[in-house]
């Protein structure tokens, strides 16, 4: 089933700047797509339309099959779920229970109902014990956890977040890769925009590849090491490929985008110097 479709959709800001030029993608249900570009590539601009921050000026965006209009941007936004780059934009509340619980209140959900959806939400982010909290005491990362908590208690088909490792220390990074891992292992359809390249390569399923507002590239996360696209997008290669590019003339089919793939060249490499 297909989640997403964008077809020719083309943007411009109030000032003329072209930020979307005839964009057309299809993302499947239950998948895992990482939005990839340099700074200024339209990444965030895309994902905004997806549950109508920005509406279409030109071309469609389509939701499970339905038009993303003016008209039903209540529907669409309960069907899409969004997390913003800076968590202070999204986390304002008194304390963590209360963020969480905001979306489903407005939903006019039960006293029960909610409650049983922000204990889930925050179990799943890790941040139950830190329910009382008021957020401004709490740590960045932490804040990026509440946020996606604040999302995942509204239970959207889609989840959307934007450089959702952006700032993170090591840790925070950690523990927002095993939340990631977690979302596309319970089958949610989750996009994200990021410039790691790493982190796309080893979460993703499917990449896109975005610069001056055209998408350059659809595909599986073999892209991020072709080096046709990897020059077009301005990226760099996955650092597990880069010892590979080192020993020129090495005997595999292509360089590893991830650990995975990483362990099984290695793995075919060792085998061909075994004695018969």
């Amino acid at each position: 089933m297909e989640a997403i479709r964008v077809t020719n959709l083309s943007f411009r800001f109030p000032d003329s700047t072209e930020a979307l030029r005839d964009i057309s993608i299809s993302i499947p249900a239950a998948s895992s797509t990482a939005i990839l570009g340099p700074n200024g590539a339209g990444k965030s601009t895309l994902v905004q339309h997806l549950n109508g921050l920005f509406l279409a000026q030109q071309g469609t965006v389509e939701i499970m099959g339905e038009p993303v209009e003016k008209r039903n941007l209540r529907r669409i936004r309960s069907r899409v779920g969004v997390v913003f780059q800076n968590p202070d934009d999204q986390v304002f509340s008194s304390t963590v229970w209360e963020d969480v619980s905001f979306g489903p209140l407005n939903m006019g959900l039960g006293a029960s109902a909610i409650e049983e959806r922000c204990e889930a939400a925050l179990a799943a982010v890790g941040m139950g014990e830190h329910r009382n909290k008021a957020p401004y005491h709490l740590s960045y990362g932490q804040k990026k956890r509440v946020a996606i908590a604040g999302i995942l208690a509204m239970e959207p088909d889609i989840i959307v977040l934007d450089e959702p490792m952006a700032y993170l220390d090591p840790k925070g990074r950690d523990d927002l890769s095993a939340i990631l891992k977690m979302l596309r292992q319970s089958g949610k359809t989750v996009v994200l925009t990021t410039h790691d390249v790493d982190f796309a390569a080893e979460w993703a399923e499917r990449v896109l590849l975005l610069k001056d507002g055209q998408l350059l590239a659809a595909g599986g996360v073999e892209l991020l090491v072709d080096p046709v696209w990897i020059e077009a997008a301005g990226l760099h290669y996955p650092r597990v490929a880069r010892p590979f590019l080192l020993v020129p003339g090495l005997p595999i089919d292509r360089l590893p985008a991830n650990e995975r793939e990483a362990a099984e060249c290695l793995r075919q490499l060792y085998s061909q110097r075994l004695p018969e």
